[in-house]
């Protein structure tokens, strides 16, 4: 097997690994933010207290940070593999 075969191959296995990185938390945010309306519209979250509100920025702080920060790395990365294919 040839050595450009090779890392074809791996290129291959790092972009399939980035881009199932990138949907996955994108549909954990946007899933959040369903179970965050609806639990809105069924009034289980009430917008007059103080705690649970405070409670539920933090969480979607994490939530979304988190979400956030692995889905533009991984699309950093794989905006980077067609420039890496080109050197192979």
């Amino acid at each position: 097997m040839d050595d450009g075969l090779k890392k074809k191959n791996i290129l291959d296995l790092q972009f399939q690994k980035y881009l199932a990185i990138s949907s996955t938390s994108a549909i954990i945010m946007f899933t959040y933010v369903i179970g965050v309306v609806i639990a809105f519209l069924t009034k289980q979250i009430k917008l007059n207290d103080f705690v649970m509100m405070g409670i539920l920025f933090v969480i979607s702080a994490g939530v979304f940070g988190i979400g956030s920060v692995l889905f533009f790395k991984s699309l950093f990365h794989l905006r980077n593999i067609p420039e890496v294919l080109k050197e192979i």
